[in-house]
């Protein structure tokens, strides 16, 4: 008997953390953003699909937040061929969660259409620089440098496999319809894999991931394409 209630306390924790896979900042319409400064991304014009203000933050944590990217956040846009020399990222945290914690910014193809496939790009190890406290948002550019040839979507997986979320994507709730998307960790109570955070955390209409593009040009092999290989095998 002495066994019982350590054993049911376990399984009570267990439960309890696979239930706090997913978390939200909770609805604000009296969000701020914070722009880049300095270091705003030099070449593109910045595209995005939200309205210039944010409602919430979503973010993955413990189980959710698995390797490849299970438990990214991203957007797909479909701006034809050209060049996505930026991805822009809207990002906030609570106080003393942000800590230095890394992310892989990644270009991924589809996501208006269809869902998110092959890797185009990626940029490993970026840890953000500008995170501030919700409800204000601050707007982070991460150099790409990869071309594209049709609908491709831009996001980031957050590097805390195992910990509690560091930061949360800026989403928004009320602006026009864009192409939202999460990729869904296996065992999280959800169908795994890309979907639209509206099936974990309600209406949203896009997230606060962005790009400076620049349409035309001729597709050449992405800067990026060692890291993919490294990653992937490919």
């Amino acid at each position: 008997m002495k066994l019982a209630i350590p054993a049911l306390a376990l399984l009570l924790l267990v439960a309890a953390v696979a239930a706090s896979n997913h978390e939200s900042l909770g609805y604000s319409d009296e969000t701020t953003i914070a722009g880049p400064g300095t270091d705003a991304c030099a070449d593109g014009v910045l595209t995005y699909h939200h309205d210039d203000s944010f409602e919430n933050g979503y973010a993955w944590r413990y189980m959710g937040v698995q390797p490849p990217y299970y438990g990214s956040w991203a957007e797909g846009y479909d701006l034809g061929q050209g060049m996505v020399y930026c991805g822009v990222y809207w990002l906030t945290t609570l106080p003393g969660y942000f800590n230095g914690q890394s992310s892989d910014c990644y270009i991924w193809e589809g996501g208006t259409d269809t869902q998110p496939d092959a890797v185009l790009g990626v940029v490993t190890g970026i840890v953000f620089g500008n995170v501030p406290n919700w409800p204000t948002t601050g707007q982070n550019d991460v150099d790409l440098n990869t071309a594209v040839t049709g609908p491709f979507t831009v996001g980031y997986w957050p590097n805390w496999p195992g910990s509690y979320a560091g930061f949360y994507c800026a989403a928004d709730l009320d602006g026009v319809q864009g192409h939202p998307w999460t990729c869904i960790a296996p065992d999280s109570g959800f169908p795994t894999g890309w979907q639209d955070p509206s099936m974990v955390y309600g209406s949203t209409r896009s997230m606060g991931c962005g790009v400076y593009f620049l349409e035309g040009g001729t597709p050449i092999e992405s800067g990026t394409w060692g890291s993919v290989k490294a990653l992937f095998g490919r």
